[in-house]
């Protein structure tokens, strides 16, 4: 896990460390139902993914893992919380723009997000798993 070569110099640890950032910034916006967390959504994604990268460099797996078994629930039990009628109308969510819809932010973030990194990993899996 801790090997690079997953996505460029990235690891499967670095994807999940990743993945999981996004995740909790999506659990920070649904508990304060606003839209807030990071400076870096202020960045352009490609600068947002690598703030986000170096900051995760030094996690160790243990803390990665630790990360995710706690940020994953917690996103199920904040959506499990939300009214459903709060996924599609944005004055659920403080500054969040009128012409946004929660659902596409929340998904962009989480189960749409997945498949950008899964195929990389299973790519990975499968040449390991080759004779």
């Amino acid at each position: 896990m801790p090997e690079p070569g997953v996505e460029g110099d990235w690891s499967t640890k670095d994807v999940l460390a990743h993945v999981t950032w996004y995740e909790r910034e999506m659990v920070g916006m649904l508990k304060s139902r606003a839209l807030v967390g990071s400076d870096w959504w202020a960045l352009p994604l490609e600068d947002r993914n690598a703030a986000v990268h170096d900051e995760i460099m030094g996690m160790s797996l243990e803390e990665v893992r630790a990360e995710v078994a706690w940020v994953f629930p917690a996103l199920v039990e904040q959506l499990e919380l939300l009214p459903e009628e709060a996924l599609g109308d944005p004055s659920h969510f403080e500054h969040m723009p009128a012409e946004w819809a929660p659902s596409d932010v929340i998904s962009s973030n989480t189960y749409r997000h997945y498949p950008e990194h899964t195929e990389s990993i299973r790519r990975l899996l499968e040449q390991d798993s080759s004779p």
